[in-house]
């Protein structure tokens, strides 16, 4: 009999296994499609030898002795048992393909095998013109691997036609070359400096007093009335006088978010989860207009993304007859470590989460970019990312009831998850077959309602919604709705 091999599970991957609920898998789901059917063998082989025999992860399952959970090899592996192949309802158009994939969301794999599938769905035609094409669609736990890692995986699957390397996805942390602990070293170095800018800040907004109290009174009173959220607004409003790198003020800022933010305001996508889930995405932005947007707000895309996303959420609320509130709060994945060019044998997850401020009801696209970019400057500035990600690891060590209700705290102080994840420039092949695009849904946990997923390739961008099926039925007029603000930003017509 062959020897079985057992691996302790890193605190970090223990997390996202025990996330896992029946209203809310942690699956992490992918897609590619084509416009030509690539060759089942092909696609099987390139799997087998490209993703699986590198990365034992795919060839063990989760095992718990006591308090411990280790990865151990499954003695009936059989990768059969994780391919699928399958073929659309007719017509085959984006509809069905929506509705496809979205059943398999809610559907959970089998817990005594490795928890990955991959299915080659056939009959699908919702790319343009009417020839016959293909879907690729990974389901992946949480716990063997995070998005960033995953998505280089897949790539990996993939080859340029001129043998040109894929790049590597992800960003690492930006408070020191040294990571975590790198970060840690160099904490004290600018506190000095950053007292002094928190000092002038602050005597400013005293000076400009009854602009400031203007301002605040605004600002607390935005939420909606809800008593709850003024001592974050507070804070956040008095940070405003700080300049957006001040490293310590963000820091505080965003501790402070994290430990007394209040459950999010309630609207018509507030409720609790349930398993059946919807997808819709929005597929062929064009990318350099969407760089030509950013050229002219002196920002980078995903700022202009996630404005296009804002004006649509906001619109979205307003045709369900919601009142008007001022933001919502997005959880956002964040590199711990970026994926290198060469996957090491070990995936498991390097990602830390951070709570993002998402302005609503922002008409000026100007003064919207404007905040988000600056939203996003204070994260980069900050330890927020670094005190979350050892929060995480503490989390990991409780009792799963205790785990549960902890992540649920956090969790339902926020609307969703937001990712934006850069592919390759030029078009790759899988199996010899073309790649026409690719994108993700991110899962949800707690009662999120939405997952957002923005995705660039070939020139391209893509946004995948994911939706709890009864918080927020109609995820098609979200994508309809993110669409169609591009053309109201100022560089959108411009010609490069």
């Amino acid at each position: 009999m062959a020897e079985t091999t057992r691996v302790r599970i890193p605190l970090r991957d223990q997390l996202w296994l025990r996330m896992d609920r029946p209203d809310n898998l942690m699956y992490i789901n992918s897609l590619l499609w084509f416009a030509e059917v690539p060759d089942w063998d092909a696609v099987t082989e390139a799997i087998a030898t490209r993703m699986v025999e590198p990365h034992p992860v795919f060839r063990r399952v989760p095992v718990r002795e006591g308090r411990r959970w280790y990865w151990q090899d499954d003695p009936d592996f059989d990768i059969s048992n994780h391919l699928a192949h399958s073929r659309l309802p007719t017509p085959g158009g984006r509809a069905e393909a929506e509705a496809y994939v979205a059943e398999q969301m809610g559907e959970p794999l089998p817990d005594d095998r490795p928890i990955w599938r991959a299915e080659f769905i056939e009959g699908y035609v919702g790319h343009e013109g009417e020839q016959e094409g293909a879907l690729l669609l990974f389901r992946v736990q949480h716990g063997l691997v995070d998005g960033i890692r995953l998505t280089q995986l897949v790539l990996g699957l993939c080859d340029h036609d001129d043998d040109a390397p894929l790049p590597s996805v992800g960003r690492e942390l930006s408070s020191g070359g040294g990571g975590i602990l790198g970060a840690v070293g160099s904490a004290g170095a600018g506190v000095a400096k950053d007292s002094f800018g928190i000092a002038r800040g602050l005597a400013g907004a005293t000076i400009r007093f009854p602009v400031t109290l203007t301002r605040l009174a605004r600002d607390v009173a935005a939420p909606g009335g809800e008593l709850a959220r003024v001592p974050t607004r507070v804070v956040e409003s008095l940070a405003d006088h700080i300049n957006s790198t001040n490293r310590t003020t963000n820091t505080y800022r965003s501790v402070f978010r994290l430990l007394f933010e209040p459950r999010a305001p309630e609207l018509s996508w507030s409720g609790s989860a349930r398993a059946r889930k919807k997808v819709s995405w929005v597929s062929g932005l064009d990318l350099p207009a969407i760089k030509r947007v950013a050229a002219v707000h002196d920002t980078t895309v995903t700022p202009v993304m996630i404005a296009a996303v804002s004006k649509a959420l906001t619109g979205y609320l307003d045709a369900r007859g919601d009142r008007r509130v001022s933001d919502i709060n997005l959880m956002v994945p964040m590199s711990v470590a970026p994926a290198g060019d060469e996957l090491g044998e070990e995936l498991g997850n390097h990602i830390t989460l951070i709570l993002m401020r998402l302005p609503l009801g922002v008409d000026d696209p100007h003064d919207l970019i404007e905040a988000i970019t600056t939203s996003m400057t204070r994260v980069r500035y900050s330890f927020e990312p670094h005190i979350n990600f050892a929060t995480m690891l503490g989390v990991a060590v409780t009792p799963t009831p205790v785990q549960h209700a902890v992540i649920d705290l956090f969790a339902n102080k926020t609307v969703g998850q937001l990712t934006s994840v850069p592919g390759p420039s030029s078009r790759v092949r899988f199996a010899g077959t073309p790649v026409d695009g690719m994108l993700g849904w991110v899962p949800m946990t707690g009662d999120q309602a939405l997952g957002i997923c923005i995705f660039s390739y070939d020139g391209k961008v893509s946004v995948g919604i994911a939706t709890d099926a009864e918080l927020v039925p109609d995820p098609g007029r979200v994508a309809e709705m993110i669409e169609a603000q591009f053309a109201t930003f100022d560089g959108w017509h411009d010609e490069d």
